[in-house]
């Protein structure tokens, strides 16, 4: 049953579903326009499968990383990598399905506290400094390419943006904490508990520290694995600049209205980016497609096996 309500709940958001749909739609048309659909075939035809499969190799590694920074930032609590790893990614692979980005999240709480009986502050806590690290690492990178790479001055304002939220996200930890303090939010013991949850972690510099890096090697790695999959594509870009091509895509996917696994914007935003830097529209749409595949496909097909298998196992229990 639990399994079924969360299926249900991916109907909810009808209104942003409706406008991904109108978006996906416009740039489908637009970038439809200036591909030559004989070059595009003939690309992904001739698509290298030991370059495909190393590329999967390193996304696979860095997903790994980005639950070992999550393991690392359980203070007292025991939870098994190989858990942390099918609910990491049941949530992501979730949020893709889903119109409205915060299902995943919901879901590994869930997973988290019911299944794994991991107290709820802890799960909050891990749950949003994930969050803020992937933010301070994002506009870290993206800031550096504003200064490094000259093609990126005409995304400055989309930059910025990004590292405010990055700053707005990393200012609302201190606030959380001090909450504990207020009198009438007092009533609220979830907030109460996870305030304290936070300022463990705080305290805990060096295992905040070791996140913040594994943070940091997660999105670099992810973007090896890009800049891999272009190489073997014959897509000349740099590491850095497939690295922050996947950032930049992966942040503007997830601020804007879209079709459950970004069907059509991440193709839109890897295109736009790429053709910036002087790749040809059918190579840059086939490079899109393929890095789509291997970004979104594992985590959504776990996400299917962990929430398909879940009330088989609540009634077995």
């Amino acid at each position: 049953m639990p399994a079924a309500a969360v299926l249900r709940s991916l109907g909810g958001g009808k209104p942003r579903f409706i406008l991904g749909i109108c978006f996906a739609s416009a740039i489908g048309l637009w970038i439809a326009r200036d591909i030559e659909w004989g070059t595009l075939t003939t690309q992904l035809n001739h698509l290298s499968l030991v370059y495909t499969l190393l590329s999967l190799f390193l996304f696979s590694l860095a997903m790994a990383l980005r639950v070992f920074r999550w393991q690392v930032l359980f203070l007292g609590e025991k939870v098994p990598f190989h858990r942390l790893l099918l609910i990491q990614n049941a949530g992501i692979g979730l949020n893709s399905l889903s119109p409205v980005r915060v299902f995943g999240e919901a879901a590994q709480f869930v997973l988290l506290t019911l299944r794994y009986s991991v107290k709820r502050e802890v799960a909050v806590a891990t749950l949003g400094i994930q969050r803020v690290l992937d933010f301070v690492i994002g506009g870290l990178l993206l800031g550096v390419g504003l200064v490094f790479v000259p093609a990126l001055h005409g995304f400055t304002w989309y930059i910025l943006g990004f590292i405010a939220l990055a700053v707005l996200s990393l200012a609302a930890v201190p606030l959380v904490i001090w909450s504990k303090g207020v009198p009438w939010l007092n009533r609220l013991p979830l907030l109460v508990s996870t305030a304290g949850s936070l300022r463990r972690l705080m305290c805990a510099k060096t295992k905040l520290a070791s996140s913040l890096g594994l943070t940091l090697g997660y999105w670099l790695l992810l973007g090896c694995s890009a800049w891999v999959l272009a190489f073997g594509m014959g897509i000349e870009i740099s590491v850095l600049v497939a690295t922050l091509l996947i950032v930049g895509t992966m942040g503007f996917v997830g601020l804007i209205p879209s079709l459950p696994a970004s069907v059509g914007t991440f193709e839109f935003a890897i295109y736009h980016l790429l053709k910036v830097f002087g790749v040809g529209p059918a190579e840059a749409l086939g490079f899109g497609l393929v890095v789509h595949a291997i970004i979104f496909i594992p985590p959504i097909v776990i996400a299917v096996i962990v929430f398909g298998s879940w009330p088989f196992k609540i009634r077995a229990t």
